[in-house]
């Protein structure tokens, strides 16, 4: 099976071992791909896991898995990076994930999202939905 977060590789070569815990992502657009693939795998405890601490608290198990749940992930589009290589300790990525609703509607999440790599881990920290 093709992964979900567009990379054209297989799912259990490309971001199954991410969620798995197997792996961890070198740069953060690995990070923000295989987040994608937890939403469309309603993988909750990863998403959690891959937030930054300082961040996490703001972000609730049950309001995730709704949001992954009910809603059909379809695609996922890298618009831009900057930074976020395996040698950095910040990066931005700026995507577009189109999903369609609990209605049926077509619906397309922008967000240009902030991450940080501690210890040698990639964390999501925040993002900007435009």
């Amino acid at each position: 099976m093709i992964c979900y977060c567009g990379s054209g590789k297989n799912f259990d070569e490309c971001c199954q071992p991410f969620l798995d815990g197997e792996a961890k992502p070198q740069t953060a657009e690995e990070l923000m791909r295989s987040r994608f693939s937890a939403y469309a795998t309603c993988a909750v405890e990863y998403l959690l896991r891959s937030t930054h601490p300082s961040t996490r608290k703001f972000h609730k198990a049950e309001d995730i898995e709704n949001w992954a749940k009910t809603n059909n992930w379809e695609k996922l589009e890298i618009v831009s990076k900057s930074n976020g290589e395996a040698k950095d300790t910040q990066g931005t990525v700026e995507f577009k994930a189109y999903f369609t609703d609990a209605d049926g509607k077509a619906q397309i999440h922008h967000e240009k999202s902030n991450f940080r790599k501690e210890l040698g881990k990639w964390f999501f920290v925040d993002g900007k939905v435009f």
